[in-house]
This record gives structure tokens, sequence and C-alpha cells, in this order.
């Protein structure tokens, strides 16, 4: 059994597993459990009981009913306000269809009081419950659990406004960044920790609002993609990639697709999943399986999902396909904040605008 600093973890209780299941990747336990605790933690404006109820929402939508349960018995619901309304259809929005989302939503919280600070708890808390959902499925079909069951959500198509892309994007917010000059010494502190460009990026300028969520995300993100052993490399950027497609998130498949092909020293296959999207041909039966995979559990998380041709196809043991569940889960996470936050552009875009 793994020792963790938690006495109860939330994903061993809603995926009915025991913890033995991911003592392999026991950062990743720890941090799971540990973004959840720091994403229910209340402020004057948005305090725990309207964050678990926000929480519950989500699940619900999610169809992720166990973990729904698990919120809804973390506090009494608040009272039913306007204002609280905007954000539950905020997070309904982040769920079932965050590729049609634009700056008129975030004005839409705006207007019904809500500033960006809590914007970017409210989003990351949402998108959070969105990979305990994936997790917690891929963990009942690793633990020979059935599926939860229950209605397919009514997932959002991808939206088709902006092709996808290998070559290199840059991201605005539409939420109101932090000033890197007037940020507290922890903000400045957990930009210096999450990426060596944090200070000039405005994803991570606007999500530094929240400052302990970003902490957790990214220490649990590093984790994830980049443990050693277990999972190809490869084939982390190949299910990243897929996920992002489906969820129609045009910057995140930009960035892996160019991952993988760094490391497979091949785009062929990058290129045809962008093109083509995850039902394209790539190459090896490895590669179709981890693909096929990562979009059952983004789209069907609660239906079974079979693993056979993960075994059998791509020779994936155990250990492999708990680190593919990770992926799978946390691009969910980070598909929805860059979708619902703000907008990716051509880097041309901003030569072209300032000699117009």
């Amino acid at each position: 059994m793994v020792e963790t600093s938690v006495a109860f973890d939330v994903i061993d209780a809603v995926a009915g597993t025991p913890a033995t299941l991911r003592t392999y990747r026991d950062t990743a336990y720890d941090r799971t459990q540990g973004a959840h605790d720091a994403l229910l933690t209340g402020t004057a404006s948005l305090p725990r009981a309207e964050r678990a109820a926000l929480a519950a929402h989500a699940a619900e939508r999610d169809g992720a009913r166990a973990l729904a349960a698990h919120y809804r018995g973390l506090a009494p619901a608040p009272e039913p306000s306007a204002r609280f309304d905007a954000l539950l259809r905020h997070a309904e929005l982040l769920v079932l269809s965050p590729s049609t989302a634009g700056p008129k939503d975030i004005a839409a919280l705006t207007e019904a009081g809500w500033d960006a600070p809590d914007v970017v708890a409210a989003s990351q808390l949402v998108a959070f419950v969105t990979y305990q959902a994936r997790l917690a499925a891929g963990l009942r079909a690793l633990g020979g659990l059935p599926a939860e069951g229950g209605e397919v959500p009514a997932y959002g198509v991808a939206s088709e406004g902006r092709p996808f892309t290998l070559d290199a994007l840059e991201w605005d917010a539409w939420v109101e960044t932090v000033d890197v000059d007037r940020a507290t010494p922890e903000q400045i502190a957990v930009l210096e920790e999450s990426l060596p460009t944090a200070k000039t990026s405005p994803y991570y300028l606007a999500l530094v609002h929240d400052v302990t969520a970003l902490r957790e995300r990214s220490r649990l993100y590093n984790a994830i993609m980049y443990a050693p052993r277990g999972l190809d490399r490869r084939d982390r950027e190949i299910a990243a990639l897929a996920v992002s497609h489906v969820n129609g998130c045009v910057y995140c498949a930009s960035v892996h697709a160019r991952r993988f092909a760094q490391l497979a020293k091949d785009e062929g296959p990058a290129r045809a999943l962008l093109d083509a999207g995850p039902g394209a041909d790539l190459g090896t039966a490895r590669q179709r399986a981890v693909a096929d995979f990562a979009v059952r559990l983004t789209r069907e998380p609660h239906q079974p999902l079979g693993l056979t041709a993960l075994r059998t196809d791509a020779g994936l043991d155990d250990t492999e396909i708990l680190d593919l569940v990770h992926v799978v889960a946390v691009f969910a996470w980070a598909n929805r904040l860059m979708l619902t936050l703000g907008e990716p552009r051509s880097p041309r875009s901003t030569t072209e605008e300032h000699t117009a």
C-alpha cells in the first residue's frame, strides 16, 4: 500500500479500486488528491460550499455519478442566485462543449459579478473534475470493474473554425492577466517553478490568479508527462495529440504534435492525425491502439473501455496503461482551460496587426 499524506483518497473511493493499482505512480497519486484539496479551498467570493456545488454539477454533466455524489456530500447546497447560475452555465460549457467558447462567455461571467481570479479558480476546478472522472473510469477498467454506465453526455463537436497545424502558435487570454511587475512573491515563485517562459506567457499569467491551483496543476502535469520509465514518451505525446484533436484544442494539438515528431524523428503520424483526426492511418498497431483508447476514454469515459487492443496490439502492461490513463485524463483538464480562457493565434498575426 502506498503511503500518502491524506487519510482519504477521492479517486480510490469513487473508482472502487484498490490503491495498489496506483502505487507505480505514487507522485501522481498524492498530487491528484492534493489538487482536489487545493481546488476546494474557499475564498470570500467563492466559498467552499459553492465550489463543492460547482464540482458536483460538473461531474453530473460529465456522467460521473459517484464523483458527483462525493462533491454533493462535502457541503450543503448554496442558496440559488443569478450570480451562481452564471457559474453553473460556465461549468456546463467547460464540460460539454469547450471548443465553442468565446470572449462573450467570459464577458457573461464578468457581468454576473465574477472577477478574473474567480473565473480562473472556477475553471480550474471544473476542468479538474473532468480529469478525475476519466482517471476513475480508466482505473475501473484497469481493475476489471464494470463501467459506471448511464447515458453518454452530449459532448459538443470540436469547432472547425481554426485548422490544426504543426506550426508553433501563440495564445491570447480572454480574462485579465496578472501584471508580472505587480505579482506577489508567491505568484512569481510559482511562475518560475512552472515553466522557464511562464512570466511572459499570457496563459500562465491568467492561471496564476489562482496561485495554489496553478502550482498543483503544474506539479501533477509534470508527474504525468515526464515521469521516468513506464509508457514511452512518444505514446504519451500521441495520446495527448489524439485527446486534443477530439476536444478541438488546436493549441495543445500543435504543441504535442511537434513533441511527438521530435521524439520519433518522424512527423508523419502526427501530421496524419492533425489532418484526418484520430481515425487516420497512424502507421503502427501500437499507435492505433493508443489513439483509439485515448478517444474512447475522452468521449465515453463511463462506457466499457476495453483494454484488449492495448495489451495485445500495443503490447502495453498495466503500468503503461496506468500512465496512458493519466495522460488522457490530464488533457481533459488542460484542453478545457486552453479552450475557455483564451484562444490561439499565429505568431505572424501580431506583425500583421502592427503593420496594418
